[in-house]
């Protein structure tokens, strides 16, 4: 072969190889394009590196004395790169049994044996951000991280400690519908809900890669951007009258065998919520805080209604407190509808305060169908003005809104009025029923309630809430004290007579309604409540309580609920000491009684008890004197003691008449005990030595 036959056939070698190489690649590019594309693709996504969110701390919700009511704490989710450079496979099985063991002693779903499988299989397939456990306290966080080889760090041991926020009720069930939550859903209800931008706090930003597995790891913490954390938000809950209201609704509803109930205590003047408690029976048979009842729950509030009644009626002057109202015997109709009192009255007429105070439907129903009858938007104009059409302006939103009819919707009948003013065809809220009572007693002002005071960043005020006031004057002044006297009637005379005689005077209203149902009423099951303020004469706290469907036989509004109102009423009142009237001072001391006899002993005794001189009068000089008693000074006279006559042992105790009696020569029998009452022989007789004297004692 001459050379240049040899040159070309290397030449074609050479470009076969070429045109091979091309054709390979290209090969490879179509494959990689069409074939493999979504595999390469996701390995690609799965090694994607950008900036990701770190939530911040969401702020904290305190009562009213700054007891925790929730808060954020640190958990930690525990990680571990098993292929640091500077953990040897020498230094690696020199210390996996111990880590093996520490772990296992920490977390007890591994043996140590299976912890150290895991760790050694880890290490084997090189995994870079194995996953220890989640959610560990700060405690055991820290305990962690000197262990073996997690002691050397982030950097040499591969110890990675991810912080994460959970949120924490330190009372638990305690006003926890209220608190709030994140249910099912992810919807952030109650005042986490309320308040969740201002909670919530703004997310930071950090470096993180995605490993294999669709995990983050972060790369750079330096890189960080820092999160803003939430505010605080400061509420008017007393969380010791809310243990109180908690306990008294439950024991209620446990006694009663109900279904559902509610509490609500709330200042006077302010409109804060103290105190506001929602049980449920769940189908394991325990109550639990499943519903906000005291704001979401719209219905007939039967009786406490009234009041509105009597307020129009009083304000449009149609009747006084003194009419005199014709219940006929307690039953009546109106049109197809027979109406009856929840007691078969004695009597056909009785006053309107009697009406009142006794919860007659009748004799309520009767007064406000003769005088609106013919204008009913007049009457129901009464209840516009006191906010029961339209929901309250509260903290937390209700799902739901009230129902209160006019004489234009679509419903309305001729039998409507009569039964709207005894409480039925509406539906309002606890907390609108509250309200109102409260306007009564805060001079005929209605304030808006309000359950969060402040809120703050770091102590600093950010928001602060102030009284609002909704409307100034629900009624004249004669007419608010017309009503005062028909609420403070029912505790004295009337339906709530259980409380009656404590300490501190309350003023309310019972009531008793039937539970409404899709075909009309269930006469067999009551919602019974109680709303009231107290102390009447001065009232600093109007309170709540409603017992839907007790089932043990006693389903009254008085018998029920009034109970719950009074250990929540007795507990304000015992920790309240403003609510206790001062005891009244005196000029000068009450001096104590005593009993005649001898003058220095009498003198000695008085000085030990610190009974000033000034009020000890008389000038007796003698050894035996007889006492004065008018309640702020004692009199001391002289007590004739002639040695041949029979001394006066009047007021004398025992001990000091025997001794008189006989140093003259009588013998003395006693009966009964304390000062001498009586004495057989008259002081001033002559004695007769060796004669018996019989002198009787007694307290009196």
């Amino acid at each position: 072969m001459n050379l240049k036959k040899a040159i070309l056939l290397r030449a074609w070698i050479a470009f076969i190889m070429i045109l091979i190489l091309a054709i390979s690649i290209v090969w490879q590019i179509i494959e990689l394009q069409f074939t493999q594309k979504e595999k390469y693709m996701a390995i690609s996504k799965e090694r994607s590196t950008k900036m990701r969110e770190i939530e911040a701390s969401r702020g904290n919700i305190y009562a009213d004395d700054g007891s925790l009511l929730a808060t954020s704490i640190p958990k930690y989710e525990i990680r571990m790169d098993t292929k640091v450079e500077s953990v040897t496979n020498e230094f690696f099985k020199e210390k996996v049994d111990s880590l093996a063991w520490n772990l296992s002693q920490a977390f007890e779903d591994k043996t140590q044996a299976e912890w150290r499988r895991y760790l050694i299989e880890a290490r084997a397939r090189k995994d870079g951000y194995l996953l220890i456990k989640r959610d560990v306290d700060y405690v055991l966080a820290k305990q962690m991280s000197r262990w073996p080889i997690f002691n050397l760090g982030k950097f040499k041991g591969g110890f990675i400690k991810i912080e994460k926020n959970k949120r924490e009720i330190p009372f638990g069930q305690l006003a926890a519908r209220t608190i709030g939550y994140t249910n099912l859903s992810g919807i952030k209800i109650g005042l986490e809900g309320a308040y969740d931008s201002l909670l919530t706090g703004t997310s930071g930003q950090r470096l993180e890669q995605r490993i294999y597995g669709g995990v983050w790891k972060p790369v750079d913490d330096d890189a960080a951007l820092e999160p803003h954390n939430g505010f605080d938000v400061f509420t008017t809950i007393d969380i010791h009258i809310q243990d109180v209201a908690e306990n008294a609704l439950k024991q209620c509803l446990i006694v009663n065998n109900a279904d559902h109930g509610c509490a609500i205590l709330m200042e006077v003047k302010t409109g804060a919520i103290k105190a506001i408690a929602n049980l449920k029976k769940t189908s394991d048979g325990v109550y639990e805080e499943t519903d906000n009842y005291a704001i979401n729950e719209f219905s007939d509030p039967g009786s406490t209604f009234k009041l509105v009644s009597a307020l129009a009626l009083l304000e449009d002057k149609y009747v006084k407190l003194t009419d005199t109202i014709d219940i006929e015997w307690g039953k009546t109709t109106f049109g197809p509808l027979q109406m009856e009192d929840a007691h078969t009255s004695p009597f056909k007429k009785i006053s309107f305060q009697h009406v009142f105070e006794n919860s007659s439907n009748v004799g309520i129903a009767k007064s406000v169908n003769k005088f609106y009858k013919n204008n009913p938007e007049k009457y129901l104009q009464y209840a516009t003005n006191l906010g029961l059409n339209k929901s309250l302006p509260f903290d937390i939103k209700s799902s739901r809104n009230p129902t209160l009819q006019s004489s234009k919707s679509k419903g309305w009948s001729g039998t409507s009025l009569p039964f709207m003013s005894i409480g039925y065809e509406m539906a309002v809220s606890s907390l609108q029923i509250l309200s109102v009572y409260n306007a009564v007693a805060n001079n005929g002002e209605l304030v808006k309630p309000y359950l969060v005071k402040e809120v703050k960043e770091f102590g600093k005020i950010i928001q602060k809430n102030e009284v609002i006031v909704l409307n100034k004057k629900i009624c004249s002044d004669e007419t608010l004290k017309q009503l005062r006297i028909l609420l403070e009637g029912v505790v004295e005379n009337g339906t709530a007579s259980s409380l009656k005689g404590l300490p501190y005077k309350v003023a309310g209203k019972t009531g008793t309604a039937q539970i409404a149902m899709n075909n009309g009423f269930d006469k067999s099951s009551h919602k019974a409540s109680f709303v009231g303020y107290f102390p009447a004469d001065n009232p600093q706290y109007t309170c709540m309580v409603v017992i839907n469907a007790p089932s043990k036989g006693d389903y009254y509004g008085g018998a029920v609920a009034g109970p719950v109102f009074k250990e929540i009423a007795d507990k304000v009142f015992s920790t309240r000491m403003a609510l206790h009237k001062p005891i009244s001072s005196m000029a000068k001391p009450i001096v104590p009684k005593v009993k005649n006899g001898k003058r220095e002993d009498i003198k000695t005794v008085l000085n030990k008890l610190n009974v000033p001189s000034n009020q000890v009068k008389g000038n007796a000089d003698g050894e035996w004197v007889k006492t004065g008693y008018d309640v702020q000074s004692i009199n001391l006279k002289e007590l004739e003691t002639n040695k041949n006559l029979v001394p006066d042992v009047m007021g004398m105790g025992l001990r000091d008449a025997i001794y008189l009696l006989e140093n003259r020569g009588l013998k003395v029998i006693s009966e009964g005990y304390g000062a001498v009452s009586s004495q057989s022989i008259i002081a001033g007789s002559n004695i007769i030595k060796g004669s018996t004297i019989i002198i009787k004692l007694s307290n009196g």
